[in-house]
């Protein structure tokens, strides 16, 4: 007599109650569902580094020590007029030849002690509704051992997102910010008198190619959004399109909160062919749970997955429209391994206790980098790009699952019930890119974490139609009728799935 339990297709869902068919057997299973879940992270704690580090950047040193980075305000000095002249060497031996003292934007005029930083506090909510199919077939090689494979489709993935943020000032700035501002007042005041008037026309060319670099928007060294932003760029707005996104352009002022709207979209979605799962199921102690000896079994199973799903596009290739994809599946390849025991009493109900212990682990994978204003990197993506790279290299946490399962039917060879009770938790995820500190907010932050935990209860009725002696027709096949929901979830989704489908045998020859 065989029963065949449909593997559920979901994350946390492990072994069946069946493991294996006898030899030369092949087990097809469909399965259709829908699903409804949620996800809320409060007070998630962010900084928008990048835009710190455009005013002092204490991460870039040379072999002396001395911060050097090219693209804050600390030396923006070092800028060059020429091959062999700087806007600081041309300013000194300027203030030595005519007896000046125009500043000459150089290193020093800062505690470079202290670290300049922002810090803000996010909440999100994610709601995701799903459909689906899932094709498994098993095929047994032998009585004790059984090939399978999973084949999961997504019909429609489509998430709603909402989300709130605040962000504090910029803290450690002032005294750049009031330096370059006595600095823009002393050039321009010095612009207005007769000693800049007389000057050579090429020294006084210079000097008004200086003014342009460090006060025109239309200059890449612009110190003007600094003079505008001062301590709090995010409510009083951004003035040059280096930190703007591409729906704004020059003389547009941008906050913080037309930069949530343009990288949150509030709809997201996906459908296609998920992660395909390739296993072998093997006989360890006992009988088969097919051949209904009232006894203990134990089976072991290794499985392989292999990322077919789809994972999101280079910004170069599909630019924004990567702000309203989603992820299908994981991007990596895992292997797992673990053991499925089981014990039928082989009474009137044919009760069986059953359960299985897993682990999984995955290699690392090259994945294509994707937009996040919460993650710090900057406020302009070309800039996000390019200080994280277009690419980073991404490895999944291990993953560690358990299933503890009760059957029995109700109606003989007729209606059969289950109950499951299903964990999963999974360990932190690793990113590696050019930003450690996006590594670092990707992998987990305060409100948030990417080693979580989920647990699942399921409920299943199954009407039968696979047993010989009591077969309705001349074909063999079960339905069965789901309900899975989560107890409790920490760092993932927690909500319902409803399913349904049908498994049916086919002889070999």
């Amino acid at each position: 007599m065989i029963y065949t339990l449909l593997i559920i297709l979901v994350s946390f869902t492990h072994g069946q109650v069946l493991p294996t068919v006898p030899a030369n057997i092949f087990r097809i299973s469909v399965q259709n569902y829908n699903s409804s879940s949620s996800m809320i992270s409060n007070e998630q704690q962010f900084g928008i580094h990048g835009i710190s580090k455009a005013y002092f950047d204490n991460t870039i040193k040379n072999d002396f020590g001395a911060y050097t980075s090219s693209n804050d305000l600390y030396h923006i000095g070092s800028n060059q007029l020429s091959q062999f002249v700087t806007i600081g060497s041309f300013l000194n031996e300027f203030n030595s030849i005519y007896g000046t003292n125009l500043p000459i934007f150089d290193a020093g005029y800062v505690d470079t002690s202290r670290s300049v930083i922002s810090n803000g506090l996010l909440s999100e909510e994610r709601k995701q509704d799903e459909s689906g199919r899932s094709i498994k077939i098993d095929y047994g090689i032998s009585n004790d051992i059984m090939l399978s494979i999973e084949i999961p489709t997504i019909g429609s993935l489509n998430e709603k997102y909402s989300n709130s943020a605040t962000i504090d000032r910029v803290y450690g700035a002032d005294g750049i910010i009031n330096y370059h501002q006595n600095a823009k007042t002393k050039i321009d005041s010095f612009f207005q008198t007769n000693s800049f008037i007389t000057l050579p026309v090429g020294v006084r060319d210079t000097l008004e190619t200086i003014y342009d670099q460090l006060y025109s928007l239309r200059s890449n060294s612009s110190v003007l959004w600094a003079l505008h932003g001062r301590d709090n760029p995010f409510s009083r707005g951004f003035i040059d399109p280096r930190f703007m996104t591409p729906n704004y352009s020059q003389g547009d002022t941008v906050v913080f909160d037309s930069l949530i709207s343009f990288y949150s979209p509030k709809n997201r979605s996906a459908s296609g062919i998920g992660d395909v799962s390739f296993g072998v199921t093997a006989l360890l102690y006992g009988s088969p749970s097919w051949s209904n000896i009232k006894a203990s079994v134990l089976y072991g199973k290794l499985s392989v997955s292999v990322p077919f799903g789809y994972t999101i596009e280079r910004f170069s290739a599909i630019g924004f429209n990567q702000l309203t994809k989603m992820n299908i599946g994981a991007g990596v390849s895992r292997i797992s391994f673990g053991l499925f025991g089981g014990y039928n009493w082989n009474d009137k109900a044919n009760t069986r206790l059953f359960g299985s212990i897993s682990m999984a682990s995955s290699g690392s994978e090259v994945l294509n980098t994707t937009l996040n204003l919460f993650a710090g990197a900057h406020t302009n993506p070309d800039s996000m790009i390019s200080r994280v790279g277009e690419t980073h290299k991404f490895k999944e946490g291990n993953w560690f699952k358990t299933l503890i399962g009760f059957e029995t039917e109700l109606i003989d060879n007729r209606l059969l019930i289950k109950c499951k009770s299903l964990t999963a938790v999974k360990s932190k995820d690793d990113y590696s890119s050019l930003d450690k500190n996006w590594d670092t907010w990707m992998e987990g932050r305060k409100g948030y974490d990417t080693e979580m935990a989920k647990w699942d209860y399921c409920i299943e009725a199954w009407i039968l139609n696979s047993t010989s002696k009591a077969r309705i027709g001349p074909l063999s096949f079960d339905f069965v009728f789901g309900y899975k929901n989560t107890i409790s979830a920490k760092n993932t989704f927690e909500g319902h799935k409803l399913y349904s489908g049908i498994t049916t045998y086919l002889q070999g020859w």
